[in-house]
């Protein structure tokens, strides 16, 4: 991990509750279904590292593909948190 790597709380993301919402008929139980898709999936560390990647190298690669930087920053924002941390 690198320093300065948040560990999250056990949120599920929103990608995860969104596919919850699809898949879980009983609204008591998505939530603990998101965080079932999350771990199992290993979708919160990816995205955990992706924002990492990005928050550190990002201007590097947005010298040489901005589109790459930009279109990686909004799958960040649709798919890791309501309300994600800026990966810059």
């Amino acid at each position: 991990m690198t320093p300065g790597f948040a560990k999250h709380t056990h949120q599920p993301t929103a990608g995860a509750l969104r596919a919850a919402l699809d898949l879980q008929p009983n609204p008591a139980l998505v939530d603990s279904t998101a965080e079932l898709i999350d771990r199992e999936t290993g979708l919160r560390d990816l995205m955990d590292i992706f924002e990492a990647i990005l928050a550190e190298a990002g201007d590097l690669i947005e010298t040489r593909s901005p589109e790459l930087v930009a279109q990686a920053r909004a799958t960040l924002r649709r798919y890791h948190d309501e309300s994600p941390r800026q990966a810059e």
